[in-house]
């Protein structure tokens, strides 16, 4: 599990941030991040601010300098180094070139004038590096550094990762594939400055080698400035490790860069209050839908969540084989006969609909999806619902939301999922706007897409690898989104449907502390669905 120094909400462990003060001093201060938004940045962006923090009429005097950030980059890594490491007494530092090897070059000589063993290994003739990260080149030098070529052995204590800067794009080269391969061979804790090598800044994407996927396993990354995309989903959200984010000290005034994506974490002060005197149909009615004979568990699971996440009326449409079971596992909802001459009229009159967990793709299951998409009710898609909203012709009117993993949004969007997983922002984009909804593709992540803009889910883990997860999100969303469909109050509609991701996962993760991530089933999610809403994100809150 990720685990970030800079926010304790997100994960339970505060650990402090290093951020360099002042060209000259060596003194450094102490301070913690914190960003109401959480804002995410691309590597264009991050270039931008870094522009930006270099300009004196933004700071009215002298701007910071480019070897300036990269002193203080390698003075908050070295330090995050010493604090994760203490009993460490030596370093393997492995460089590139550009300023990632000139990162890495600063936290060798800090780590050679520190008293410590530092080898450094160059995949690249050092010679041949230019601008700042030349500079930190001849200054490591200078202190009494050695340089040692590429097909040196590994030797020493922690390795620092500085092969590969937000400048990286995929394909990997053989020569860099070689050594992340050596580096991941070792035994030791391993340091990635700013991001482990391989992974793509932007989208998370890595690199597909030998049938896997390759770029530097961390045991800790130090991402400079601000938070990557690509540390936060996607392939390469796996190989980060513990995060920090140091800001370099860069002031607000160079983070002025256009930015719709944040991360998204559970705020659950962000739940509409229950007013005193609601009664049931006040708090929505939602109508689940799916349940083909053998598939009954994805609707009993999507309606048992939707009941524990608030919703007043909970009615099921399945095949009558499953009433038995419905009766005794939600004896809160209702049963509805799929053969009804009043469906449509049930449906019109509800809140919200889910249609989808255990739906099918027989005749059956088609033909209920048909007399739902015509219901103008707001509804989420899901499932083998998704299935029949990629063979229809148009998309079901009013307000929609889906909840694809990659091969359902692969086949919403007529690509194959390794193409959804290769920028999984994008296939968010593009389904928002081909089907005029609000959108999560779920996996390691989540990437939410509403009108209000771009989140990424810091929560959920491999836990959540196992059926029935998207039935429980689908329930948890319907719970969240009805009672604001009854009450009128759709102006928070895309904040609560984010908001109900973030639940989902942040359940999740408390069910895997208690169970072990081998372990949990979906309906254990549902049970830690009370706690999380209260606040209790921890087993021993």
């Amino acid at each position: 599990m990720m685990l970030y120094s800079d926010d304790y909400a997100l994960g339970g462990h505060d650990s402090i941030l290093v951020v360099y003060h002042g060209q000259r001093t060596r003194d450094f201060k102490l301070k913690l991040m914190h960003s109401p938004k959480h804002q995410l940045y691309t590597a264009a962006q991050i270039r931008s601010i870094e522009t930006r923090a270099m300009q004196p009429i933004v700071h009215q005097g002298m701007g910071i300098s480019g070897y300036t950030l990269m002193q203080r980059a390698g003075q908050a890594a070295f330090e995050q180094m010493l604090h994760r490491w203490p009993e460490s007494r030596a370093v393997s530092v492995i460089c590139g070139k550009g300023n990632n090897a000139g990162d890495g070059y600063i936290v060798a000589r800090m780590a050679y004038q520190f008293g410590m063993r530092v080898q450094l290994i160059a995949l690249n003739n050092p010679e041949q590096l230019q601008g700042d990260a030349r500079t930190a080149f001849e200054d490591f030098v200078t202190a009494g550094g050695a340089v040692s070529p590429a097909d040196q052995a590994i030797e020493h204590g922690v390795i620092v990762d500085a092969l590969l800067g937000t400048g990286f794009r995929l394909p990997l080269r053989d020569a860099y594939a070689d050594m992340i391969h050596r580096i991941n061979e070792t035994a030791s804790g391993v340091l990635a400055l700013d991001l482990p090598s391989g992974v793509d800044p932007d989208t998370g994407a890595v690199s597909r080698r030998q049938g896997g996927v390759l770029a530097v396993q961390a045991s800790m990354t130090v991402s400079f400035i601000g938070r990557k995309i690509g540390l936060y989903t996607g392939a390469g959200k796996a190989f980060v490790g513990d995060l920090s984010v140091a800001d370099l000290g860069i002031a607000d005034a160079s983070r002025s860069v256009t930015n719709e994506t944040c991360l998204l974490t559970w705020q659950h002060e962000r739940l509409p209050a229950i007013s005193p005197q609601a009664h049931k149909h006040q708090r929505g009615k939602v109508v689940i839908v799916g349940g083909d004979l053998g598939m009954g568990g994805a609707v009993l699971m999507a309606a048992e969540a939707a009941l524990r996440c608030g919703a007043g009326l909970v009615s099921v449409v399945t095949q009558s084989e499953h009433r038995a079971a419905l009766l005794a596992r939600v004896p809160e909802a209702m049963f509805i006969d799929p053969d009804s001459a009043v469906l449509p009229e049930i449906l019109s009159a509800a809140d919200f609909i889910v249609i989808g967990p255990g739906l099918g793709r027989g005749e059956w299951g088609g033909g209920l999806f048909t007399v739902v998409a015509a219901a103008t009710t707001p509804k989420l898609i899901d499932a083998d619902g998704l299935y029949w909203l990629a063979k229809a012709d148009k998309s079901p009117a009013n307000d929609l939301f889906i909840t694809p993993h990659s091969g359902e949004a692969a086949n919403l969007l007529g690509v194959d999922a390794p193409a959804i997983e290769a920028d999984r922002l994008n296939a968010g984009t593009q389904l928002a706007q081909r089907y005029a909804c609000n959108v999560v593709v779920k996996g390691p992540g989540s990437v939410v897409v509403t009108q209000e803009g771009t989140q990424i889910c810091a929560h959920g883990g491999p836990a959540m690898a196992t059926a029935g997860m998207g039935d429980v999100l689908s329930g948890i969303c319907a719970g969240l989104l009805a009672p604001l469909y009854a009450s009128g109050d759709q102006g928070a509609v895309c904040e609560q449907f984010s908001q109900a991701v973030a639940l989902h996962s942040a359940s999740a993760d408390l069910a895997a502390q208690l169970l072990g991530p081998r372990s949990v089933m979906a309906t254990d999610v549902t049970a830690k669905i009370p706690s999380v809403l209260s606040g209790k994100t921890q087993p021993d809150d």
